[in-house]
């Protein structure tokens, strides 16, 4: 193995991420893995690189607001363990019933500023997939190349809420702002 790629449990997040990402890498190749199955398990996959504030409870409550373009993609999720706990899933109606989430796909950018506005500094992982989101204030963009599909970080959205956003996962971003 080349030096500094043992496995040791300090870097075994990152094997898994690099690894899901080299699977990720050819959706449109993949086995029935659909884009959204592909996007789900991206949502699972970056509070394991995300540090919340001291009282966050465990587990992670993954959210979708607005029309929900994953269905059983993401509900498969439902019971899987993470941040020691296990995953929840809720498509919250309002921003306000959006607080008691861990992580936030935003579906749609029509009311993007609003939302956020909304969430202000809450500890809440935004995601979207709209073009530009990032720059508008949401913490993780997921764009298309060609069959992949990568991120954009806003570092700075994430860091006024409050999270803190592992090396790791910043090096494999294609643009952090």
């Amino acid at each position: 193995m080349p030096l500094g790629l043992r496995p040791t449990w300090s870097n075994r997040p990152l094997l898994a991420l690099l690894a899901l990402l080299a699977a990720l890498g050819s959706v449109a190749r993949a086995e029935g893995l659909t884009e959204y199955q592909a996007k789900a398990a991206m949502l699972y996959n970056f509070p394991k690189f995300i540090d919340w504030p001291a009282g966050t409870r465990p587990g992670a409550m993954l959210c979708v607001l607005g029309p929900d373009p994953f269905g059983p993609a993401l509900d498969s999720l439902q019971g899987k363990p993470l941040r020691n706990g296990a995953v929840s899933i809720a498509r919250p109606a309002s921003v306000q019933a959006a607080l008691t989430c861990q992580v936030l796909f935003i579906a749609g950018a029509d009311n993007l500023n609003r939302v956020l506005a909304g969430l202000g500094t809450a500890p809440v992982l935004t995601i979207g997939e709209e073009e530009g989101m990032a720059a508008r204030g949401v913490m993780i963009e997921l764009i298309r190349e060609g069959p992949r599909i990568a991120f954009k970080i806003n570092l700075s959205a994430a860091r006024r809420a409050g999270l803190s956003i592992s090396s790791q996962l910043l090096k494999l971003a294609r643009e952090v702002y």
